[in-house]
């Protein structure tokens, strides 16, 4: 998957939290808009944990991007 779905979604207006799937079976949420960081020098993003942790996360890794009311955007 590439990130410009996960870009589309946190630049949605009204922003809806969303969960990203990953292929290790772990899904990260992104509460907020200001979760997500996308780098202008790389292909990833680091998400913000609700937790105050962080992951970075390479567009190999997503499987499906979604949450409630939303339709899983697939790879």
């Amino acid at each position: 998957m590439t990130l410009k779905p996960l870009r589309e979604m946190r630049n949605a207006a009204p922003f809806r939290p969303f969960d990203i799937h990953l292929s290790s079976g772990r899904s990260l949420p992104a509460a907020t808009a200001d979760h997500l960081f996308f780098f202008s020098t790389h292909e990833e993003v680091l998400v913000v944990l609700p937790d105050g942790g962080f992951h970075f996360v390479s567009p190999n890794q997503i499987v499906s991007i979604g949450g409630k009311g939303r339709k899983p955007a697939a790879r």
